[in-house]
């Protein structure tokens, strides 16, 4: 058995990044490593040249990339102490212009300015590992309507009007009035708002008492941000561990705690909306926002087989840039083998490259032509293409413990 590298599967080493907003323990707990005072808030695992992920090698550590060229999705570990902005990703199309035309207006890629770094979508998907708090989507208005009114503070059911009078596009002129609305009004309008939901008292309904909750989370985190009323427009998600929450182009959404593994396409274009001190450009936001009302596209993970010791379950996402895949396995006693007449089959067919990440326990992976190599909590992998190996790929797995799987994915777009 090796503990690096093996003829197919490569120990992959990511990079963790430190954002304000991040966790100060949970990233370090995972990768086992003493806290640096820092917080942690996501570690990459990929190509992605924000932060490319290494490979070892008998002559020291070289980037992914050169072992597996660019990845077309990037893995991360997400762990959220504070809410995260208000963001809204664009389609492909809608990245391509927007890319384009800031080339053309020479806007430097690294300006704090610029709204498009590249020419891709950016779907995503967050897979709790803790309970997760996410807001994703715009919610019912009437929904909405009811909370404004629930709060008790008749300028935000004021600022709200728009979502009765247009049920299909109000949030829009919603977010285009609290976004552009001059400084000491929006300070006069939040801190009313944090007033009023600090006395609230007990609430009537669980979404007003949840509304009332998220408004002094968000204050605590950002104070006297406009995004803390534009975020009452959304859909107040808690993922519970193994729900997935997926964020299709074009959907305004923002996390707001807890531990997760997020997928998304290889891409850099985000437009915010609030909850940040970064640049905020209204016009291209609402210019990419579908303001359509929808339910908040949570999924529940999908069993691809269960056998004994073994479960394989994925996550089915609308796009062709990564698929998904959780293997969780124990070992079999032989009792409980003759007792079940059950035959262990501990195999999971792969696309490579693949990425493998260990959130629990220890695990050995085999395959490909390869000697198996055991992975522990925290450690990563990838599987690379090479001559010889085939398109889809057996690997499998023994020992105790939870490995998540990331791939290209296969299911065509809907």
């Amino acid at each position: 058995m090796t503990t690096g590298r093996s003829d197919g599967i490569v120990r992959l080493f990511g990079q963790v990044r430190n954002y304000g907003w991040g966790s100060p323990t949970a990233i370090y707990d995972l990768l086992g490593e003493d806290t640096t005072g820092q917080p942690a808030a996501e570690l990459w695992l990929g190509t992605h040249p924000g932060a490319p992920s290494e490979i070892e090698t008998g002559c020291g550590r070289r980037t992914a990339a050169e072992l597996v060229g660019g990845l077309p999705f990037l893995l991360k570990v997400l762990a959220a102490d504070k809410a995260l902005s208000l963001q809204v990703h664009p389609d492909v199309a809608q990245a391509q212009v927007g890319f384009d035309d800031e080339e053309r207006s020479g806007v430097p890629l690294d300006s704090p300015r610029r709204r498009y770094r590249d020419r891709n979508h950016k779907p995503e998907l967050i897979v709790a590992l803790t309970p997760f708090r996410a807001l994703a989507g715009i919610r019912d208005p009437q929904r909405t309507l009811a909370v404004a009114r629930g709060l008790g503070y008749p300028p935000l059911v004021a600022a709200f009007a728009p979502l009765g009078a247009d049920p299909t596009a109000g949030a829009a002129t919603v977010l285009r009035a609290l976004l552009t609305m001059p400084t000491d009004q929006a300070d006069d309008l939040i801190g009313g708002l944090v007033d009023a939901v600090t006395g609230i008292g007990s609430p009537a309904s669980p979404d007003v008492a949840g509304a009332a909750d998220l408004v002094l989370r968000l204050a605590a985190a950002h104070a006297g941000d406009i995004g803390i009323a534009a975020a009452l427009l959304l859909n107040d998600v808690a993922l519970q561990p193994g729900e997935g929450l997926f964020q299709p182009a074009r959907m305004l959404h923002a996390y707001v705690h807890g531990v997760g593994i997020e997928i998304m396409a290889t891409s850099d274009n985000v437009l915010r909306g609030g909850l940040t001190p970064k640049h905020i450009d209204v016009d291209e936001l609402l210019r990419v926002l579908d303001p359509t009302p929808t339910r908040a596209p949570v999924l529940t993970a999908r069993t691809v087989r269960e056998t004994a010791g073994t479960t394989v379950r994925a996550w089915d996402v609308p796009v062709v840039d990564f698929g998904l895949t959780e293997v969780t396995c124990r070992e079999v006693t032989c009792d409980e083998v003759a007792h079940t007449r059950a035959v262990p089959d501990s195999s999971v067919v792969v696309r490579p490259p693949t990425i493998l990440l260990v959130t629990d326990g220890a695990v050995d992976v085999g395959g490909a032509g390869a000697h198996a190599t055991r992975l522990r909590r925290g450690q990563a992998a990838v599987l690379a293409p090479r001559p010889g190996l085939s398109a889809s790929t057996e690997l499998t797995f023994t020992g105790h413990g939870r490995v998540f799987l990331a791939s290209p994915g296969s299911r065509p777009p809907l």
